[in-house]
């Protein structure tokens, strides 16, 4: 099925895909959405160009997509660009490094049968595992939409925006994302729906496969960014959460016998991932509660 075009009658649900620079994969990640399976609704898919400087925008000339231009960067400015661009009464959402199930979008709007629902989500599974960084992530579950779902610490539930979707009314009666966090907005944006009174619903059976870091580097960097974005959330949310003040012991603990679980990993793991287990999980403890103090520190609030 191909997504309709501006001048055809409103769609029923629009899904956004922002981008910056991701010229090979946004158009695997667009691909996999014009192919959906669906019966009884119409799509229209809108591409969000944020800057892209790599021909990222031209190499999309060909998909019968929507391409709207986000001068502000972030991703948050992006995806409340797509939002007012987007004519759907449900707004499905996911990112420019994914790959959607066939049935995926079918799956993601099912729960909003019952009205109550305000929001959905689904599963996010790896799209490949080959590099340590790639499996620790998919391991350690640094994306487990059942784990937000739950809810995790001192988090309400909530759902990461690579496999999301909203009621149109729902987004626009609270503004859309703060465009100030660059970080966890979408758990800020999952919040603040729920605040207007509906539910929230997960149904697994709408996968999408992500991309996760494949390098160290990238590992840690996207550690720093869920820390720093975390107190962020921490201050601007902080009557919903349990305490008032915060310090994760149990990562301390992990980080201060770092030197003696490195190497015992190492000689007891019977496979070579499993003995750079504790190498991954310090690195990104490491980056965590960096990015944590930073933003601890800049708020004024004891949250480490």
């Amino acid at each position: 099925m191909t997504a309709k075009r501006l001048s055809s009658p409103a769609p029923d649900v629009s899904v956004i895909v922002p981008f910056y620079n991701r010229r090979n994969e946004v158009a695997a990640c667009l691909e996999s959405i014009l192919r959906q399976r669906v019966e009884g609704f119409t799509f229209e898919v809108i591409a969000i160009d944020n800057g892209s400087t790599d021909g990222t925008r031209e190499a999309l000339e060909d998909f019968p997509v929507r391409v709207v231009d986000c001068a502000r960067r972030g991703p948050a400015a992006a995806r409340n660009e797509g939002i007012k661009a987007a004519r759907g009464g449900i707004v499905a959402m996911t990112d420019s490094d994914c790959v959607v199930s066939r049935n995926w979008l079918v799956q993601l709007v099912e729960p909003f049968r019952d009205e109550r629902v305000l929001l959905s989500g689904g599963r996010i599974r790896a799209f490949d595992v080959e590099t340590g960084p790639a499996l620790f992530s998919e391991v350690y579950g640094v994306i487990n939409q059942r784990k937000l779902f739950l809810a995790r610490d001192e988090f309400p539930p909530y759902f990461a925006t690579a496999n999301a979707a909203f009621r149109r009314e729902a987004l626009a009666a609270v503004g859309g994302f703060d465009e100030e966090l660059w970080m966890c907005e979408d758990a800020d944006l999952c919040w603040r729906v729920l605040e207007r009174g509906g539910s929230i619903a997960y149904n697994p059976a709408a996968v999408v496969r992500h991309r996760h870091r494949s390098t160290i580097p990238g590992l840690y960097h996207q550690s720093v960014g869920y820390g720093a974005g975390t107190t962020a959330l921490f201050v601007k949310h902080r009557k919903k959460m349990k305490s008032r003040a915060r310090l994760d012991l149990g990562a301390l603990f992990l980080l201060a016998i770092a030197p003696v679980r490195i190497p015992f990993r190492a000689l007891v793991a019977r496979d070579s991932f499993g003995k750079r287990w504790a190498v991954y999980e310090t690195l990104w403890l490491t980056g965590f509660l960096a990015g944590r103090w930073k933003a601890a520190w800049k708020h004024k609030v004891f949250y480490l």
